[in-house]
């Protein structure tokens, strides 16, 4: 009978490598020192549970701003130079109904188009739903109002949050949740193109839509923004096992969260 060896959990897409036996290696004696280039690219945040566990976390604790900026910027996928100019009256009609629809001439891409275009944005139902829960625990809010505002003048100077003060915060909220990915202001807008693969099981065409909704210059560029190469390059690694006595290592990238990966040896 074949002896089953249980190797690890896929967590992440990470191997939990197995722990040594005492006494096979000894601690180092010395300082390492590794040079290192710095990392400075955010990273989408990939796993559902803690998209809405941030949501849940910034409700609990009575910030409906907070989660309504991050429940919009996840789910229309702006740049934050655009996400932090809207106002209410582009999301609400003056009947007061939620539109379906709308039109960002983004700022970014004004001056690079040979033909000046508009990009429509579709309001779902998570960010109806978000909006409305800010709304409900706000007083005086006008449709004319930017959606995101400090909280010190909310009530009196109708300007929107800055770049940096979006960057702070959701670098701040990231920490308060332990969340151990880079984060910035891009992470919102990756967040958005990242599930919009992962919910398309990968669609080439998918893949295409977002290029063109980005901008990109590349299908290439495209999938590095979103960290699909980061993944592929490390199945590329995981799934190799050259010269291992276990060599049919069956190792399927669609194994992840939690489950067990067992070895007939």
């Amino acid at each position: 009978m074949a002896e089953v060896i249980s190797l690890a959990s896929y967590t992440n897409n990470s191997i939990d490598v197995r722990k040594l036996k005492t006494g096979l290696i000894q601690q180092a004696d010395e300082q390492v020192e590794k040079v290192l280039a710095e990392e400075h690219a955010a990273e989408p945040i990939k796993n559902m549970d803690d998209l809405i566990g941030i949501s849940q976390y910034l409700i609990n604790n009575g910030r409906y701003r907070d989660n309504m900026l991050f429940i919009v910027g996840i789910n229309f996928g702006l740049r934050v130079s655009d996400l932090r100019m809207l106002r209410f009256s582009d999301l609400i009609t003056d009947d007061l109904v939620f539109k379906t629809s709308f039109p960002v001439f983004e700022i970014k891409t004004r001056n690079t188009r040979k033909h000046a275009k508009n990009r429509y944005v579709t309001i779902n139902r998570a960010v109806i739903d978000a909006v409305t829960l800010y709304l409900e625990n706000t007083d005086n809010v006008k449709l004319s109002d930017f959606m995101f505002r400090s909280d010190s003048n909310r009530n009196v100077n109708n300007t929107p949050l800055t770049r940096g003060s979006i960057d702070r915060l959701l670098k701040s909220i990231a920490k308060e949740y332990g969340l151990t990915i880079r984060v910035s202001t891009h992470t919102l807008r990756k967040s958005w193109a990242y599930h919009q693969m992962a919910m398309s099981n990968h669609d080439p065409r998918k893949l295409v839509l977002l290029q063109k909704m980005l901008n990109h210059s590349s299908l290439a560029q495209t999938l590095d923004y979103i960290g699909i190469t980061n993944e592929e390059m490390e199945d590329a690694y995981m799934n190799l096992n050259l010269g291992s006595a276990d060599h049919n290592y069956l190792i399927d990238s669609t194994i992840y969260e939690g489950e067990v990966l067992s070895i007939a040896k």
